[in-house]
């Protein structure tokens, strides 16, 4: 299957499309409308929530306006944060309208959970730190993880935003993606992708 990125918003937050016979989005942050434009005509049957800060999830409501049959998954922690995305946009400054309140998934998941989209098998792994909620979904198959904000090249989640924690996050990376074999993709919710291998040698957050 093709994966088409989307930098969307003033953020610069990288939403994943995974395009079949339908298309699954990972991380719709906002500009509902380019996501939808890059879908090729496709319907969107899932959207998957790696956290639910406002940059991965301001778009979500758009998109089920636009397709109210997808269904959405998400971790239940992050209840809060999907009924303040609109308030939050105000206090930095994001034009009104950009992103709006998240609607409640359909499904809660919580990490251990195997998801299915067309065939093509995910692991949720839960990795905490930069969100209390926050989810990693890992194909082994293919050896790729849309990693959200845990890893980046190099360099990691922020710690410093409310429900934070350093040592947490640390623990979820070498826990949950460096047990994953270096030729490991990961794509990252801002940035470049990298490797695990890559990330593991030369990160240094993690040396």
């Amino acid at each position: 299957m093709v994966i088409e990125t989307i930098v969307v918003t003033p953020i610069q937050q990288n939403c994943r499309i995974l395009l079949g016979k339908a298309a699954l989005v990972v991380d719709p942050g906002g500009d509902v409308e380019a996501i939808i434009a890059s879908l090729g005509g496709r319907m969107v049957s899932q959207i998957w929530l790696t956290h639910s800060h406002l940059d991965h999830c301001g778009g979500v409501a758009g998109l089920k306006e636009t397709f109210p049959d997808s269904r959405i998954y998400g971790h239940e922690l992050e209840k809060d944060y999907r009924q303040r995305v609109e308030d939050i946009a105000a206090y930095y400054g994001i034009p009104e309208g950009l992103m709006k309140n998240c609607p409640e998934p359909d499904t809660y998941i919580k990490g251990g959970e195997i998801l299915d989209f067309e065939g093509v098998k995910f692991e949720v792994r839960f990795t905490p730190g930069h969100a209390p909620g926050h989810l990693v979904f890992v194909n082994k198959e293919e050896k790729y993880v849309f990693a959200g904000d845990t890893l980046f090249q190099g360099s990691i989640g922020r710690t410093d935003l409310p429900n934070g924690d350093y040592s947490t996050l640390i623990r979820s990376i070498k826990t949950q993606l460096l047990t994953l074999s270096d030729d490991f993709q990961v794509l990252s919710g801002h940035g470049s992708d990298t490797t695990i291998g890559e990330e593991r040698r030369t990160n240094p957050f993690l040396q």
